[in-house]
């Protein structure tokens, strides 16, 4: 079935006024539903074109003409409902007409209610309905594409829409047209009531000519701050509104919803808005639409506080069918949207800070970086959020709804744990997980729905993509594994011109350094021995499946952490026997480093699931530089990735030849330290670090020496060794290299 033209609606070229929805003042009325209009429009033929004849041609024999024409095309056209709806649904694909378009937005808006209301209309009342669907074709038709056109329309109190958020999809089964159709006419009706039809045509307003929302890449976008949470950027009201922020919390909300099956992939944002200084008139604002778009928006108020957060209630309970006081740890209903849990941290002290001083600040001159070249260049990379943009972008995050800055824990951890409910249908097609949701396919279709609604991804019009393999599995983890580093950069970027102990200005990258609190981080001369074995260790393990790209050592620091050393020291792990700590290779994208030099490199928690880890949840490292540098994504970041060379104590090994997703368990009941993949490719030979390195305090850590050698074991799964070790303690970042790649 080909798609339906895009709404016009939708556009987003920055007029507000191109969607009939932001037109509307109080959000009272609604335009008829365009599945009524197509109907009308299949029951009288071709009445569009026959009108102008009609009028030229005398009253007294048109008229009569007029309605045997109408009687003749109306009759077989509107046999049944179900024929009506086929049709109508024909009709909507087939139209050019952007009006059209416009009136087909407005009714998929108030899909969600509108079946919900059909459900208790009487059987009789429905066929009733449907029957005089045809008989009042040609009016219902123009008027509706007039208040259309016009941004005009009939609309309940309580019914903010869904709006274009999946306005484009097909949907299966003739008896969902049906109850559309059914809806729109009774809705037509009860219009007719209330208002008598006019008697001359509303004129027609072409819409608007501009680009759909689906055309434009996602973008993050630069957003105010006032109080605890921002202004939503669409809004118009940024320059003078703030969200409102009583005792009993922020009133924000960001909703989200997927069904796969039906190409539903939407979000609900909820908002009350104030005037700054002035708390007595609230207006409800929402924002509506596929995920990735800017959709369409309304405004209703202004209210008393009191009013307006009853208002905020009633629509947050209409969307997702809980009450707001029970929105924390609440479970997705059927058809419902979820509430997506954002962290406001102490955001609006600091915004009252950065307000009191704005004017101020635009005059202070941000002073020169005192950091090595070096290390400016590095945060550059690591702080960057055009690369953020990327790499989320990539990942088909949508940093729009959810913003880096506004993930809580908890949602992570919810991510976590939808992928682990995929994990165990995906590792057991026939299990009785998969049977309860009525077999392998519905169990992954409804268990992916509900991890986009908790992690919304931009999936444009198409179609979400079902998590139904282990491949797709692991990306899901990865993305989800990243956004906890990422949100450190995210946080440091966005934050406030930053002072020095004197309240002086700092300069930011000196700023964002000083916030990773290391204890030491070291340019590495480049004509030191040092730094020309770390090249030499990172030709040597190129490997040979990965000569397609080039990789040249750019810079190298030294690095130390100051909790890894006390962790090790406790544990005693620098007596440890010669050769049984090991300098190995780790590698991760740019965007994550903020994250892990803060934080250290962690071991996924316990809501994610095992399946997607080849030797169960634990830190992996790697003896070839190149199977490292393939997890950097480095085409995101200009070509360049980091590297991070860490001591490891890894003896005594559990090794394994094929994948085991028990490997964390296996090898504590073993007394192993930590698994080994074994690969076809193992180093030649070994050396002492602190000999190659001329690094004292790694004397008795070895590292490979010389390219590796094939041994080509038939049992062997990998094509190269994986290291995998169970408790942080165990690591020490030791070198971060910065390497390019072409």
């Amino acid at each position: 079935m080909p798609p339906r033209k895009k709404t016009a609606a939708a556009a987003a070229d920055g007029s507000q006024d191109a969607s009939p929805v932001a037109t509307r003042a109080s959000g009272r009325t609604r335009a008829p539903s365009a599945k009524a209009v197509a109907v009308a429009a299949v029951a009288n033929g071709t009445a569009a074109d026959a009108a102008p004849k009609v009028k030229a041609a005398s009253k007294a024999k048109a008229a009569p003409k007029a309605k045997a024409a109408a009687k003749t095309k109306a009759a077989p056209k509107a046999k049944t409902t179900k024929a009506v709806a086929a049709k109508g649904k024909r009709a909507r694909e087939e139209s050019d007409e952007e009006n059209d378009d416009v009136e087909e937005e407005d009714d998929v808006e108030e899909e969600d209610e509108e079946e919900e209301e059909e459900v208790k209309k009487p059987a009789a009342k429905r066929a009733r309905t449907a029957k005089g669907a045809a008989a009042k074709s040609a009016t219902t038709t123009k008027a509706a594409k007039a208040k259309s056109a016009k941004g005009k329309g009939k609309k309940t109190a309580d019914d903010d829409a869904d709006g274009d958020a999946d306005g484009d999809v097909d949907m299966d089964g003739a008896d969902d047209d049906k109850q559309d159709v059914d809806a729109a006419a009774d809705d037509d009706e009860e219009e007719k009531k209330k208002k008598p039809a006019s008697k001359k045509p509303a004129s027609k307003k072409p819409a608007p000519k501009s680009k759909d929302v689906a055309d434009l890449p996602p973008k993050m976008v630069t957003v105010i701050k006032r109080g605890a949470a921002p202004v939503d950027e669409h809004s118009g009201r940024v320059d003078t509104h703030q969200v409102l922020v009583t005792p009993d919390g922020v009133w924000d909300a960001m909703l989200n919803q997927t069904e796969i099956g039906k190409n539903a992939n939407k979000y609900y944002k909820l908002q009350l808005l104030h005037p700054i200084g002035n708390k007595n008139d609230c207006v409800l604002y929402t924002r509506w639409g596929r995920v990735g778009e800017r959709g369409a928006y309304q405004t209703k108020g202004p209210w008393p506080p009191a009013t307006a957060i009853q208002e905020f209630k009633k629509q947050f309970k209409a969307k997702t069918a809980t009450d707001w006081e029970n929105r924390v740890g609440m479970v997705q209903k059927k058809g419902k949207y979820v509430w997506i849990e954002r962290s406001y941290d102490d955001e609006d002290e600091a915004e009252e800070d950065k307000k009191a001083g704005s004017s101020s600040k635009e005059d202070e001159k941000i002073p020169a970086s005192t950091l090595p070249s070096e290390i400016q260049t590095l945060c550059k990379l690591i702080f960057n959020s055009s690369m953020l943009d990327a790499h989320l972008s990539s990942m088909n995050y949508d940093a729009n709804k959810l913003p880096l800055g506004k993930l809580s824990k908890s949602t992570i951890l919810s991510g976590f744990g939808a992928l682990k409910a995929l994990s165990e249908v995906i590792s057991q097609p026939d299990g009785d997980t998969a049977k309860s949701y009525g077999g392998f396919r519905k169990a992954c279709e409804e268990l992916t729905s509900r991890y986009y609604s908790v992690i919304p991804h931009v999936f444009g019009r198409e179609r979400p993509i079902v998590i139904d393999s282990i491949e797709r599995l692991k990306k899901e983890l990865e993305l989800v594994d990243a956004l906890g580093d990422m949100e450190v950069a995210s946080k440091l970027i966005s934050s406030s011109i930053p002072k020095d102990v004197n309240g002086n200005p700092m300069n930011p990258l000196d700023a964002h350094f000083r916030s990773l609190e290391l204890s030491t981080m070291e340019p590495i001369a480049h004509e030191s021995k040092e730094f020309r074995a770390l090249q030499g260790y990172a030709r040597d393990t190129h490997g040979a499946t990965h000569r397609h790209y080039g990789a040249e050592v750019l810079q190298a620091f030294r690095v130390e952490r100051e909790s890894e050393t006390k962790a090790w020291n406790k544990a005693g792990y620098g007596k440890a026997a010669d050769g049984d700590r090991l300098l190995l290779w780790h590698g991760s994208r740019t965007t994550n480093f903020a994250g892990i030099l803060k934080q250290g490199l962690r071991i996924a928690p316990p809501e994610a699931p095992v399946t997607g880890y080849m030797f169960g949840k634990g830190v992996y490292f790697a003896d070839m530089m190149s199977k490292s540098a393939n997890y950097c994504h480095a085409y995101l970041s200009d070509n360049t990735g980091l590297l991070l060379l860490c001591e490891v104590l890894a003896k005594p090994f559990y090794e394994q030849h094929q994948a085991n997703y028990n490997a964390d368990q296996d090898c504590k009941k073993a007394g192993k330290k930590s698994t080994k993949g074994l690969g076809r490719t193992q180093p030649a030979d070994w050396q002492d670090c602190g000999d190659a390195l001329d690094h004292p305090d790694l004397r008795g850590c070895h590292m490979p020496k010389g390219p590796g050698k094939d041994v080509s074991d038939p049992q062997v799964y990998l094509q190269y060794n994986e290291y995998i070790v169970y408790d942080p303690s165990q690591i020490r970042v030791r070198y971060l290299l910065m390497v390019k790649m072409q």
